[in-house]
């Protein structure tokens, strides 16, 4: 049972159009989606800080960070609906998306540059900040344009996993699944 009832069809045209462009013309939108835009308040301050259309880092970098915070946060609903939707096209394989579940990191496994960028999703979790040898090793390999997206990234994909968890939402129905994933 929906703790919060999402917007039913038809919906708004104004909203239509937002739910076409995320998601394609003639897709279903999310119920995360359906359940924010039930509130017009929600809806429009979700849309004004989602990075939805974020270009500073690559779709790998990405999908690599949101995979991280939705597995950190416990997020199953979002870390699926990413698998799913974007995994293969970030050229992510199976062991990789194994490896966003695995607390600590497993050495080795990343290069550098996503070493970097996977260790700072972690520090941000775990303390809401960077020490200074943390900031320096994500500053070797990021500007500070793509640092400020990363720390942006974790806090809206973390307000997400508190919407998704908050309100159980059930997965969606092609999303992958944590046990899938686990070893």
């Amino acid at each position: 049972m929906a703790r919060i009832n999402p917007l039913n069809q038809p919906y708004p045209d104004e909203v239509q159009a937002v739910f076409d462009k995320i998601m394609g013309t003639g897709v279903p939108p999310l119920l995360l989606f359906t359940t924010i835009a039930s509130s017009d308040r929600a809806w429009r301050k979700f849309r004004g800080g989602s990075l939805l259309e974020g270009t500073l880092l690559t779709l790998r970098q990405r999908e690599l960070a949101i995979n991280r915070i939705c597995a950190r946060t416990g997020c199953e609903y979002e870390w699926g609906v990413h698998v799913w939707a974007f995994g293969q096209a970030a050229g992510l394989t199976r062991d990789e998306v194994t490896g966003t579940l695995e607390v600590p990191l497993r050495s080795g496994q990343w290069r550098d540059d996503e070493a970097a960028l996977l260790e700072t999703i972690d520090a941000l979790h775990e303390r809401a900040a960077l020490s200074d040898e943390e900031f320096a090793r994500i500053s070797e390999h990021f500007d500070n344009n793509q640092i400020l997206e990363v720390m942006m990234l974790a806090g809206f994909y973390r307000t997400v996993s508190y919407i998704a968890n908050g309100l159980a939402l059930p997965l969606e129905p092609n999303s992958a699944k944590f046990s899938e994933y686990q070893n």
